[in-house]
């Protein structure tokens, strides 16, 4: 699968044709976000099933979120907390835009509190608070997130590609899952290889 890292249009440079979804610790007091990451993502590409979510989700409805943020911009998204105070890792899974739309994911709806009550019931699962006042002001907007709403979204080789911070790591989990009887024909994008920078780790 070919990974195209900005978006067809030209003027959207800061956009993408792929949405990626980043693992990440389970636990905010992990010692280890990195292996936990590590430990998910392998779960995933095992299950071949991205489980879906109701944490910090308004009407805890179960979701699977990706981020529209491109790769060039990962480092970003790496270095800061998302909505649940977790950091993210640099281990996920990239997806056509167009696949999950068709799958029924979409952009969330980025809106004041007062306002979700507004919404239709069908699109309340969209909703991120956004409130820029007072002296905490709310700002996700960076994350540029999408949802879909599922229970688990089963995932095939050839309709994603596996985001690895080096390729150590691609190694790592290729060896595992041969072991463990689950090998597959994933394609994998280094990051280290587009020189994204990673934070040091044995793997």
């Amino acid at each position: 699968m070919m990974v195209r890292p900005s978006s067809s249009d030209p003027m959207r440079i800061d956009l993408s044709d792929r949405l990626i979804h980043l693992s990440k610790a389970t636990t905010k007091e992990s010692t280890t976000p990195r292996m936990d990451a590590l430990e998910n993502l392998i779960s995933i590409l095992t299950e071949k099933r991205l489980r879906g979510a109701s944490g910090m989700i308004k009407g805890k409805y179960n979701c699977v979120c990706f981020s529209e943020a491109p790769i060039a911009t990962l480092t970003h998204l790496l270095a800061r907390p998302g909505q649940s105070g977790y950091k993210y890792q640099p281990y996920g899974i990239t997806v056509e835009k167009q696949w999950l739309f068709e799958k029924g994911g979409r952009p969330v709806i980025y809106a004041t509190d007062s306002e979700y009550v507004h919404l239709d019931p069908s699109l309340q699962y969209r909703f991120v608070k956004f409130d820029l006042r007072g002296p905490a002001p709310v700002d996700f907007t960076w994350e540029r997130e999408w949802r879909i709403l599922t229970e688990g979204l089963p995932i095939a080789p050839e309709e994603v590609t596996v985001v690895v911070p080096t390729r150590d790591a691609k190694e790592a989990i290729e060896t595992h899952l041969g072991q463990v009887g689950h090998a597959a024909p994933w394609h994998f994008l280094v990051l280290s290889d587009l020189g994204v920078p990673i934070e040091p780790l044995d793997i």
